[in-house]
């Protein structure tokens, strides 16, 4: 999801280079990052699509653009792939855009299920162990936000990640948002927790602080681009030395990568100082109502 996502710019920028008089369809796993999309006319999966719904004048590949180029940022590595340079896109900024229903739905959940200030964390799950930090860790980090704030604490996720109910102040919302619901969510919080994942880059669709946790991949070739000041932006990285070893490996890098042994249970996603994220609320301001 991330990885469509994150090719919003290019589309934008297609549609800005033809000056609108253009057709663009898309063609992808994960056709609602593009709903209510204005730049798109159809969106279609490997099931609905077929080469007899050109003929196209142009057809752009982005399939491996970023996994063969490790080294930059994914929407320059798109960019490369589409454009031939990076600075022809004018504005990298990730977008999604709700819909009404979206977001009466969304202020529904704010209204009933979460009532007053809250922060987002999503504590991923998934492929990539490097990006799944343990059950532990996660409760440490929960910990110190119910410490340091009276926030309330909305969970994200996929309905298989994970979250705790053992404080009144942890909600758990697996499951219950769509992507354009999700960000309308985010929008509102005070700020956003979590790892290198498709939900961060919801996320950065949204003006909201970021805090998030990086370790294989370096937060420079995943941070949010072309966001106003106030969206802060705090990576955290794990105290190894070879943070950031992805862009290090021959490409393309299309799986599970560590030199340091078991790439299943790589030495980084346990070598996160949970303390970071204490600092981070201070530094933005977010700590104010800390318990005394």
């Amino acid at each position: 999801m991330g990885d469509v996502l994150l090719a919003t710019p290019i589309v934008r920028q297609l549609y800005k280079d033809y000056g609108g008089n253009c057709h663009i369809d898309v063609l992808t796993l994960k056709p609602e990052i593009f709903a209510n999309n204005p730049y798109i006319r159809r969106v279609f999966t490997p099931e609905t699509f077929s080469e007899a719904k050109g003929p196209y004048t142009r057809v752009i590949n982005l399939d491996l653009a970023y996994e063969n180029m490790p080294h930059v940022h994914i929407v320059d590595a798109y960019a490369l792939t589409s454009h031939g340079a990076a600075d022809k896109i004018e504005n990298k900024r990730l977008e999604l855009f709700s819909s009404d229903a979206d977001r009466v739905r969304a202020k529904s959940a704010q209204t009933k299920d979460i009532g007053g200030d809250y922060v987002v964390i999503h504590m991923r799950k998934d492929t990539w162990p490097s990006r799944n930090l343990p059950d532990a860790t996660w409760k440490k980090i929960l910990d110190i936000l119910l410490e340091s704030t009276y926030f309330k604490i909305v969970q994200v996720g996929s309905s298989h990640e994970i979250a705790f109910d053992y404080h009144p102040r942890l909600l758990n919302m697996l499951g219950k948002f769509n992507v354009h619901e999700l960000r309308e969510i985010i929008a509102s919080a005070q700020c956003y927790v979590g790892v290198d994942s498709g939900t961060l880059h919801i996320a950065a669709c949204t003006d909201t602080p970021i805090v998030a946790m990086f370790s294989s991949a370096h937060h420079r070739l995943r941070e949010p681009l072309e966001r106003p000041p106030r969206a802060r932006f705090i990576p955290i990285q794990p105290a190894v030395d070879c943070y950031g070893c992805q862009e290090h490996y021959p490409p393309p890098i299309t799986g599970v990568v560590c030199h340091r042994g078991d790439p299943y249970s790589p030495p980084c996603k346990d070598a996160f100082d949970v303390e970071n994220i204490r600092q981070s609320l201070i530094d933005l301001g977010l700590a104010r109502h800390v318990l005394q």
